[in-house]
């Protein structure tokens, strides 16, 4: 059985030898040439198929050549492997009389990568006993220029700037930058500014081909004031504007016009009429003869312009309309009758300059004579014949036009007197006719009825959206109505009455009509939903909501929802979206119009909205306090601590003893101090910082070990005369923490300094180089002895109180430790009489007494002469 062993070398670090899998991109086998006496198998392992090479059953007797055959190429994986332990083929036993010739498996490897160094041998095994390894022969893939990068994307902007970032392409590009960085913020642009860039990556074997080219803008200032709106024409009920673009504005600015209006004197305020692209305007359905003002604003994607200044145009006058019918003042005598009229009810919104009355004798309908042109309203006619029927007419003229005229029934003259018949109610309207002008607007026009005796002075006009619930809209002489304002897709109901002097006569049939149908309303409300975007998203989705308009007639198949630097993007019907893919820390202006089979709505008032910045990176985590119970660490930049205090916190993690991290404290602060700890313990640590953009990931273990325990703090040490030349001191004893000894060590302080003068595990010591007349001073501390890979360490505990003592003659001989006492004459103890002083801490608090007593004095006798 052969095996073919590669070890492997990545970046500094061994992974071999283990065995290679064969394997295609597909997942199928490649297919293997064996030499004669050998088979594969493939087997299973752990999810994974291997090919084993073993020899084939057979009589093993018969002389086989050993021809060297070469392996077929075959294809590795793309990516790179790192090979396993349990990747690793042994050879399956089977049963065999003789092993086959060695015969050597030449591989040629594919799929290798650059820059990586690569080890070979060949492994050749007889049965189970017989295995020998052949040198091992390296070599190294040479190095190549690196792929193209992606293409660096957008991370803040500003009027003057656009700050670059990419994770590693023509127009006439210059490079800005080279570097390691991977962001970059190009300074001194212009201002609402296309900029294209595109990025290439470099190493030790060149330059990568450049990447996609990416395309961003620089914010714009905000549109300056237009000039306030020209007017280009007036009608009757239009006016016809037009303006300007804005002076000072950048070329790369789309501006928007939002033109508003107000009719004069109604305090109503100002409403929009237009809001496009276009530099013209005609506003229609208004009202005649009416002042109207007007004003306009400028929009581009930084903002709304200040309002232009406020100007005043006034609709046209209109012909007026017909006076009312001539009728008959006083008697009719032989040759002679006056005839009056009244003004017409609508005078066209201007004054009547004359009025004008025509005669017809026996009813000759081609043939009309003007008997009077004048101002008044009444008219001495003192022509008539006796016998001859008259006709009557009568119109109106204004400085915009002539009225229609209104007639009056026949008159039958005799040269008798004649008595006017008696009027009665007009007759039945006829139905009316309703002609339809646009989606909200429709004519009523009807005919004349018979008056029956009595000019018709007005008409009575009714109309709903139900047959049996009609109201009165209109009461007038004229012919017919137009109503505005109405709903599209709708039907209405109207009929019409006349009347008279003698009475009102009855309606007419009803006419009927439905309103075409047009594009959806304006959608009502739009609005951002916080609560849908999850906390990892927020800094590149916005979620909006709206309300679904008025259809118009025609149901609404979708929207188109704006925003950004003006992307249209078209949903189905619903009522709220996920905008994705947005820039983080960025304010995005949105607006939504609807869409039917007659086209889009106006669109909706625009909001404003910002995404979440990108969740921060956790900082560096560090011990400067080790403890044997507590741990102090610190994080952060201490001088920014102030600015994001309010903005920025953080969560410090540890692992317990399951394994897991939980959290142990959570706040602005930037150090820590961990307590209840074990000593000389490690302890493994994790930090994430959180901001409104939600908690960042969390930074990798940092792992900090308690120290050990130190001693407590001895009490002073006690000070016992011997003899004449020798003073024991002795102090308290410790007991050993967890298994350390522990030991002493005796510091001697005088005028000349500190000496160490015992170290060890006793509890006392002898002390005999007295010099006369002199002071000392005795502190002992505790240390504890542990041993570690680099010897037995010590960890010493604080120094105890001092002890005085001061002897009056000086003794030749040294000292001792360990308790060992010196011999002396009794003549010499009968000399030395050492003085045992009070230690520091006793004198002080006699000092302090003392000063207590004297200021109590003080103040009596300070009272007392005060009060004499």
């Amino acid at each position: 059985m052969f095996k073919v062993i590669k070890e492997f070398i990545n970046n500094n670090c061994l992974l071999g030898p283990a065995d290679v899998p064969l394997m295609s991109p597909s997942g199928t086998l490649p297919p293997i040439y064996l030499p004669p006496g050998y088979m594969s198998q493939v087997v299973d392992e752990n999810g994974i198929r291997k090919i084993i090479i073993v020899p084939q059953t057979i009589d093993y007797h018969t002389t086989m050549p050993a021809p060297i055959q070469k392996v077929p190429h075959f294809i590795t994986p793309s990516s790179p492997m790192y090979l396993q332990g349990s990747q690793f083929m042994y050879p399956s036993p089977m049963p065999q009389e003789l092993p086959p010739p060695a015969t050597d498996i030449y591989h040629e490897q594919q799929g290798t990568y650059d820059n990586c160094h690569y080890i070979f041998r060949i492994t050749t095994i007889r049965g189970s006993a017989h295995k020998t390894v052949s040198e091992v022969v390296s070599f190294t893939t040479p190095g190549c220029k690196p792929d193209p990068p992606p293409a660096p994307k957008l991370i803040n902007r500003s009027k003057s700037s656009l700050n670059l970032q990419w994770k590693g392409k023509g127009e006439d590009f210059k490079s800005c930058y080279m570097g390691t960085m991977k962001q970059y913020k190009i300074l001194k642009l212009n201002a609402s500014t296309k900029y294209s860039f595109r990025l290439a990556a470099k190493n030790n074997f060149g330059l990568s081909d450049f990447s996609e080219i990416a395309v961003f803008h620089t914010s714009g200032t905000m549109p300056p004031t237009p000039l306030p709106p020209k007017l280009k024409e007036a009608g009757i009920c239009t006016l016809s504007l037009e303006w300007c673009a804005p002076s000072n504005t950048t070329p790369n600015d789309s501006l928007t016009y939002v033109l508003e209006m107000e009719e004069a004197g109604s305090e109503l305020g100002f409403k929009p009429k237009y809001n496009g692209e276009d530099l013209s305007c005609t506003v229609r359905n208004l009202q005649r003869s009416t002042t109207y003002k007007f004003r306009i604003f400028a929009y581009t994607l930084e903002g709304r312009s200040n309002p232009s200044g406020e100007v005043k145009y006034t609709t046209c006058p209109d012909k007026p309309g017909s006076p009312k019918k001539p009728y008959i003042k006083g008697k009719i005598y032989a040759h002679k009758v006056k005839i009056g009229w009244e003004p017409p009810q609508d005078n066209g919104g201007t004054y009547i300059s004359s009025y004008s009355l025509e005669v017809s004798e026996n009813s000759d309908v081609n043939s009309w004579n003007i008997i009077y042109n004048g101002t008044t309203k009444e008219f001495l006619y003192d022509h008539l014949k006796p016998g001859t029927t008259y006709k009557l007419r009568v119109f109106c003229t204004s400085p915009i036009g002539q009225s229609q005229v209104r007639k009056q029934r026949e008159r039958t003259h005799s040269k008798k007197c004649e008595t006017a018949p008696v009027p009665s109610p007009p007759s039945q309207c006829g139905t009316p006719v309703v002609t339809c002008k646009g989606p909200t607007c429709v004519v009523v026009s009807w005919e004349i009825p018979v008056c029956n005796g009595a000019e018709i002075t007005d008409y009575r006009l009714e109309w709903g959206q139900a047959e049996e619930s009609m109201h009165l809209i209109y009461t007038g002489s004229c012919l017919s109505y137009e109503l505005k304002g109405l709903i599209p897709a709708t039907t209405y109901f109207c009929r019409v009455q006349a009347v008279n002097v003698a009475g009102v006569g009855l309606f007419g049939g009803t006419g009927r009509v439905t309103t075409p149908a047009t594009v959806p309303a304006v959608v009502p409300m739009l609005y951002e939903v916080e609560n849908k975007v999850p906390a990892k998203l927020a800094s590149s989705c916005i979620a909006i909501k709206w309300e679904e308009p008025d259809c118009r007639g025609s149901p609404i198949t979708g929207y188109n929802i704006e925003y950004g630097d003006r992307k249209i993007l078209t949903v189905q019907r619903v009522t709220e979206c996920l905008l994705k893919n947005l820039q983080p820390d960025t304010t995005y202006k949105i607006r939504i119009q609807a869409i039917n089979h007659y086209g889009l709505s106006p669109f909706s008032q625009l909001i404003r909205t910002k995404t979440k910045p990108l969740p921060l990176d956790p900082p560096h985590l560090d011990c400067v306090v080790y403890g044997h119970q507590s741990l102090k660490l610190k994080w952060g930049n201490s001088s920014s601590k102030g600015l994001l205090s309010n903005l920025i916190s953080y969560n410090l993690l540890i692992e317990d003893r399951s394994g897991r991290f939980s959290i142990i404290y959570h706040g602005p602060c930037q150090t820590h101090k961990v307590n209840r700890l074990s000593e000389y313990t490690q302890y493994k640590f994790k930090i994430q910082t959180c901001s409104e953009a939600d908690e960042g990931p969390l930074s990798g273990i940092y792992t900090f070990t308690t120290a050990k325990t130190p001693p407590a703090t001895l009490k002073a040490p006690k000070l016992q005369h011997v003899n004449s030349n020798t003073c024991e001191v002795k102090w308290e004893s410790l007991e050993p923490i967890k298994g350390d000894p522990i030991v002493y060590n005796l510091q001697l302080i005088t005028d000349k300094g500190t000496d160490l003068i015992y170290k060890g595990p006793n509890t006392s010591f002898s002390f005999s180089k007295f010099v006369t007349n002199s002071h000392y001073r005795f502190k002992v501390c505790a240390g504890r002895q542990y041993q570690t890979s680099a010897g037995i360490q010590e960890l010493w505990g604080p120094y105890s109180p001092s002890t005085l003592f001061s002897p009056h003659k000086q003794h030749p001989g040294p000292g001792k430790g360990g308790g060992r006492k010196g011999r002396n004459s009794p003549s010499e103890e009968k000399k030395v009489k050492p003085r045992i002083e009070i230690s520091d801490d006793t004198f002080i608090l006699f000092l302090v007494m003392g000063f207590a007593l004297v200021a109590i004095l003080c103040a009596v006798v300070i009272q007392y002469f005060i009060i004499n």
